[in-house]
């Protein structure tokens, strides 16, 4: 608890005094702070802190931070936010600004799952499954596909589909020990992870278009956050990989020819320049393995026991 442990110190109690802390600490370092409002009446806007390279680079390398595409889940993204600025405020040298880089801060990507505890968004959209062009959404909602047919065969499980009462608290656990032990974890995740798009009232459905913190938020980066020589966007999660170990889950989703999109390979293969040092890292000490992981970098290498087993639905043809 803080403030023995300083690191929790970094958490927040909720998104209203999260966003008070973001806005001081990217004001601090004189960032460039702009609102993106999903809900006027409610109060929840996106904010996104931006602070240029120190350099004249037309085209900077740039890093995107994303927190809170999961509500639930920003408390997590948002200290480590919090932590960044408030480390680089002490530590200017530490700045990324000084290396010619580009910094985008996106806190709360979902402020109303954030706000209201939950994992989806306004309209029960899972936000991280939403991010997708109209040919994708239209080829996705098709009737008869794959994932219909996975999501449909296991959605009893999670689909509860009434009012709860306390006895479905039992009913619950003898579903989730029948889901693993009986039709297996992977199975089961496979059907969670690769989402939905057919079932607008059951659970991790990803929409039939843009939701609307998309739709604020893709034009906007575009303008904030290009040109760049080169990027790197990180998405933070929780609840995969080991207790209290950072855990790399890199894209699987096969390149779109006409968006020029990078191969798997070539990500893996820039993923483990920037990340696989082996022993200590010089500059952060962190030790590959100990103290973050890189898990299964490209499909073919996601095992049952990996945080991203379930993942690789995307590219099998028969996942079951």
């Amino acid at each position: 608890m803080c403030p023995h442990d300083k690191e929790a110190c970094f958490f927040s109690d909720g998104y209203t005094s999260a966003r008070l802390r973001f806005r001081a600490a990217a004001a601090r370092l004189n960032a460039t702070l702009e609102q993106l409002v999903v809900s006027e009446g409610a109060d929840l806007t996106i904010d996104v802190a931006v602070l240029p390279a120190d350099s004249s680079d037309a085209d900077p390398p740039t890093l995107v931070h994303f927190s809170g595409t999961h509500g639930v889940e920003a408390y997590a993204g948002s200290a480590v936010q919090l932590a960044l600025l408030q480390q680089w405020a002490a530590e200017p040298s530490m700045a990324p600004a000084r290396r010619g880089i580009r910094v985008v801060l996106v806190h709360a990507v979902n402020p109303y799952g954030f706000a209201c505890g939950r994992r989806f968004n306004e309209d029960s959209v899972d936000l991280n499954r939403n991010v997708l062009s109209e040919r994708e959404f239209a080829e996705l909602s098709k009737t008869g596909t794959e994932r219909q047919h996975l999501y449909d065969s296991y959605q009893w499980l999670f689909n509860h589909g009434r009012a709860w009462n306390a006895g479905d608290d039992l009913l619950f656990v003898a579903k989730a020990l029948y889901g693993i032990v009986v039709l297996g974890t992977v199975n089961v995740k496979r059907a969670v992870v690769a989402g939905q798009y057919h079932m607008p009232d059951g659970l991790y459905f990803g929409g039939r278009e843009l939701a609307t913190s998309h739709r604020l938020l893709v034009p906007h980066l575009q303008r904030v956050a290009a040109p760049s020589k080169a990027a790197i966007l990180i998405d933070v999660h929780t609840g995969l990989g080991p207790t209290g170990v950072d855990t790399l889950i890199p894209a699987f989703e096969q390149p779109d020819d006409d968006a020029g999109d990078v191969s798997p390979q070539a990500n893996a293969d820039a993923i483990r320049q920037i990340f696989a040092a082996s022993g200590a890292d010089s500059a952060s000490g962190a030790v590959l393995g100990v103290d973050f992981l890189i898990d299964a970098p490209t499909p073919s290498e996601a095992s049952a026991e990996a945080a991203s087993a379930g993942y690789e639905v995307r590219q099998l043809a028969s996942p079951l």
